[in-house]
């Protein structure tokens, strides 16, 4: 429908595809009209899409343009080559229906999904033209297609509610057309085929294709089925979305094998008839020694066994060498093949070679020596697609069995791991077990330590819990979760599985004293030094009382010393430093978090945990161009999750980018929360959050799910200034945290009426019985702070008293800290307003419980008070470094604004003028819409902010 150039872009000094729509067809089409759809469907930016870049008018020709896809097309691979490698096929099928999913949630059918249209490189499929038929279809002239005779779509692909012009033909036409692409690439030719277009399209709508597995054998009954559905002529019938297809590949890609292939040619080579006229008569003299050479090599291509290309999630299990004095072992030797691909089964990122196929192969190979050598069993398991092949041997009698096994790279032979077990003969079962689950833990890179704890659960558990490791590392924190809860359900004691989803569950809003890590705790003694280290970062050393910042970090320092090769136990160290550091009173956190997180990264390179903090925390220190590489990093490893989401649009507030600031705005993947945490850290702006938070409160369909839309929007509106957009501002916190609104009014200049309104509720509670609740323990003090502020020191003085004398119940242990913590900070101000010799020493224990804290609501208003009552003891250094303890990137405490005015106006008193520079930037940032209530304190911090910029630029 299009001519095809190679052009130069002079703008932007790049090659382009430019394709270029006939005239008569132009004609037909509303220019303005064709320029805003193929705008429309340039917004489509997927991996297996390729991208449109610009559309235009010259002269009579409209044409559009798309990058150079260096490679070729599927149409060129099944011409020279005919049916395809079964696991290339089922690849290339799924790649093509994640780009059709992700087009049809965007409202884009493609409507001409063909070979030509579907590009290869690097052995990775893209699809071109998506958008193309939309364009020309919605900006043509009434009758303006059919009065230039121009049909969109191909006919040999074309489904038959297309092909009838059906006015309700939508995307499940494209999954039609993907169908008939799968059928080719594995049967070697279309369903229907070597017909006029008005013969194809008859067929498709009446027809019934010949099985796929009639053509083709080798293809699992899994992926046939898949083709077949998307192949029935009624839409209805045909999976109803390009996503289920996704899904059904994935199930049906397990049993995939890649069996060798006779490749079928869609038409032999043919010499080509474009020669030039002065050469015919020597070509017309070896004409006959030409036709039988070229038959003979159409015979030999057509009978040689294709190779097919290795793939590394493949593994070949090659039969075993049997050395046993008793011959009825013999049968193990092929019968370990089955054995092992049955254990491995089923293991994401890996799938056993068929071993009908292995060992068709194998004797092929062997001819009358059963043995092979190690460089020719590599080479049997490459010829079977395996980039992986297992080795072993069997040693034993009739009462005692030794088998010993390797799994070996391809082509180079590298052994990845090696295992032995023994037992009876009559525990095979059990044995092969045992086998098959060391082999895929040292595979799956579990250190040696962790055998003995991995190897006494089921297979079946050791497989969930090594998928959930897998996509720990890919960053993939929800399906690692559910995983690890697989790992449970099959085994209620399996600590490590209990310790992997605490850590998966902490990424997406799990607290780490959850359920995964009460079970790792029940069941410790099953965990090496390394990983008892672990649940001490998680959950402390004292547990069960509540986990201190500082002494987890101190565990984090533990885990690494013990495990200094392992890029997890960095990771937690890296973590721990980033986001309480500064809080646990480390004035260098951040620079040694950077340390630890490039250590992980040293020892595994694409571990995504160690990536998902490194553009934030490059930001942190100052570190523009090591923000960009960070996120180019994280964006290899993990392209469309929240945490690349969230760092793409904390680089842009940063850098002031406006473009990559909206297109972070638009991705589906942002969530508010993380928004609202970066930006009271760091000091940008927040509104951008109100708009995410309406889409993800959108999204929620439970009442927990909107919990949190809600309170950050909350959050968001006392942060940025403007309270009075709350609504309804009596009912904006969840029932029974009332106490938060006083000291949100008290400690970051929220609505001044709702917020006396709820402290005098709580002041008169004061007294009352106080149950061992948090959240009541929390009201309680900001009834005692409220009483505190209105100069009622007896009504503070019971408060504390109260504060005092809760008796926490022994499963509430976590909670035994919090009353004390909580009546020192009322103790402490209390001495400062009665003036008290007590006051230096209440001081310096506040100063120090902070440091050591264990709940982060008293930090939060703590700090702030210890540095306002240090000042006031004329201590502005120790002032200064309690403002600067606080929680970063994580928590979203509107206090945290406060901080950053208050470490302006101290770091200037203590001669730090970049360090004051820096903190009312930040607070002037959050600030900068705040409501006019605010204004005379916004303004006061701008002209400080101006005599301090004025001094550095003297100096």
């Amino acid at each position: 429908m299009s001519r095809v150039f190679v052009a130069r872009e002079r703008a932007l000094g790049r090659t382009v595809v430019l394709k270029v729509l006939p005239p008569e067809l132009a004609a037909s089409l509303s220019v303005e009209r064709f320029r805003r759809e193929i705008q429309v469907a340039a917004n489509l930016q997927h991996p297996h899409i390729v991208p449109l870049l610009s559309a235009g008018e010259a002269g009579e020709f409209l044409y559009y343009t798309m990058p150079l896809v260096q490679g070729e097309s599927l149409r060129d691979r099944l011409t020279h080559q005919g049916e395809l490698p079964i696991p290339t096929a089922a690849r290339i099928l799924g790649e093509v229906a994640r780009a059709l999913a992700y087009a049809h949630r965007h409202g884009i059918v493609h409507r001409d999904i063909k070979p030509d249209n579907i590009l290869l490189t690097e052995d990775e499929a893209q699809v071109a033209d998506f958008g193309i038929a939309k364009a020309i279809t919605a900006s043509a002239e009434q009758g303006g297609l059919t009065s230039v005779g121009v049909a969109l779509g191909t006919p040999l692909y074309m489904a038959p509610e297309q092909a009838a012009a059906d006015p309700t033909t939508d995307a499940r036409a494209d999954l039609y057309a993907l169908g008939v692409v799968g059928y080719e690439m594995l049967a070697g030719h279309p369903p229907f085929q070597a017909r006029t277009a008005a013969q194809l399209l008859a067929a498709h709508a009446a027809e019934p294709p010949v099985p796929l597995r009639d053509r083709r054998s080798s293809v699992s009954p899994e992926l046939a089925g898949v083709i077949m559905r998307l192949l029935e002529k009624r839409p209805a019938d045909r999976f109803q979305t390009a996503d289920e297809v996704v899904r059904e590949l994935e199930r049906a890609s397990a049993s995939v094998h890649a069996a060798p292939t006779v490749p079928t040619l869609s038409r032999p080579p043919s010499v080509s008839s474009a020669r030039s006229a002065p050469r015919r008569g020597r070509w017309l003299v070896a004409g006959g020694i030409a036709t039988l050479g070229l038959a003979l090599l159409i015979a030999w291509l057509v009978n040689r066994e294709r190779p097919v290309k290795a793939d590394r999630t493949v593994v070949a299990v090659a039969p075993f060498r049997v050395s046993a004095a008793d011959s009825s072992l013999g049968y193990l030797r092929e019968g370990m093949v089955d054995l092992l691909a049955a254990k491995l089964s089923g293991t994401s990122g890996i799938r056993p070679a068929d071993p009908r196929t292995l060992l068709s192969a194998w004797r092929r190979a062997a001819g009358s020596n059963r043995e092979l050598s190690e460089r020719d069993a590599i080479g049997v398991a490459q010829r079977v697609g395996a980039g992986r092949l297992i080795q072993g041997d069997i040693v034993g009698t009739r009462q005692q069995v030794t088998i010993n096994a390797a799994i070996l790279e391809a082509p180079a032979g590298r052994v990845a791991a090696r295992a032995s077990v023994e037992g009876s003969p009559d525990s095979l079962p059990r044995l092969v077990d045992r086998l098959a689950g060391v082999l895929l833990a040292l595979e799956a890179g579990e250190g040696e330590q962790r055998l003995a704890s991995l190897t006494s659960t089921s297979l079946p558990a050791l497989r969930a819990y090594l998928e959930g490791q897998s996509l720990i590392r890919r960053g993939e924190y929800k399906s690692a979760g559910a995983k690890f809860g697989q790992a449970i359900q099959q085994d209620s004691s399996f600590a490590l599985a209990g310790l992997g989803l605490s850590r998966a569950g902490n990424w997406f809003g799990q607290p780490y004293e959850g359920p995964g890590s009460l079970l790792a705790w029940n069941h410790r003694d099953k965990l090496t030094p390394a990983d008892r280290a672990l649940l001490d970062v998680y959950l402390g050393t004292r547990w069960p009382a509540p986990r201190q910042y500082r002494d987890a970090l101190g565990a984090a320092e533990r885990l690494v010393q013990i495990a200094p090769d392992n890029a997890e136990a960095w990771q937690e160290l890296g973590d721990e430093l980033y986001h309480w550091g500064a809080l646990a009173g480390i004035s260098d956190a951040h620079q040694r978090a950077a340390r630890a997180f490039d250590r992980a990264l040293a020892l595994d390179s694409t571990f995504a945990p160690a990536l998902e903090h490194g553009t934030s925390l490059a930001l942190t220190l100052g570190d523009t161009a090591g923000a960009r590489k960070a996120l180019a990093r994280l964006s290899q490893v993990d392209q469309n999750s929240q945490w690349v989401a969230t760092e793409r649009w904390n680089l842009a507030m940063v850098l002031g980018d406006s473009t990559a600031r909206r297109e972070a705005i638009g991705s589906d993947s942002l969530l508010g929360p993380p928004m609202v945490g970066f930006a009271v850290s760091f000091g940008v702006p927040i509104q951008d959050a109100d708009s995410v938070l309406k889409k993800n409160l959108a999204r929620a369909t439970t009442a927990r799910e909107q919990n949190w839309p809600r309170l950050y929007t909350y959050l968001t509106y006392v942060i940025s200034g403007r309270p009075s957009r709350i609504e309804p501002p009596s009912s904006s916190l969840l029932p029974g945290r009332i106490g938060f609104r006083y000291l949100d009014a008290r400690f970051a200049d929220s609505d001044s009426v709702s917020g006396d309104a709820a402290g005098a509720i709580v002041e008169r509670a004061i007294g009352m019985p106080l149950p061992a609740d948090a959240d009541a323990l929390m009201a309680r003090y900001a009834g005692g702070q409220h009483a505190l502020d209105r100069g009622r020191l007896d009504r503070a003085q019971r408060a504390v008293a109260d504060l005092r004398g809760v008796r926490v119940p022994p499963d509430s242990a976590w909670l035994r800290e919090i009353p004390a913590a909580f009546a020192l900070l009322l103790e402490t101000q209390l001495a400062a307003k009665r003036r008290s010799r007590e006051l230096p020493k209440l001081l310096a224990q506040l100063d120090s419980s902070l440091v050591d804290a264990s709940f982060l609501p008293v930090t939060i208003v703590g700090n702030l008070v210890a540095a306002r009552l240090f000042e006031q003891q004329g201590n502005l250094p120790q002032a200064l470094a309690a403002i600067r303890r606080r929680a970063w990137d994580i928590v979203s405490a509107p206090a945290y604004v406060t901080y950053h005015r208050e470490e302006g106006r101290l770091a200037a008193l203590n001669g730090d003028r970049e360090g004051a520079i820096r903190a009312y930037r930040r607070y002037l940032a959050l600030r900068s819409g705040a409501e006019p209530r605010l204004q005379p304190q916004v303004a006061q911090v701008r002209a400080e902010l101006q005599a301090l910029e004025r001094e550095s630029t003297d100096k």
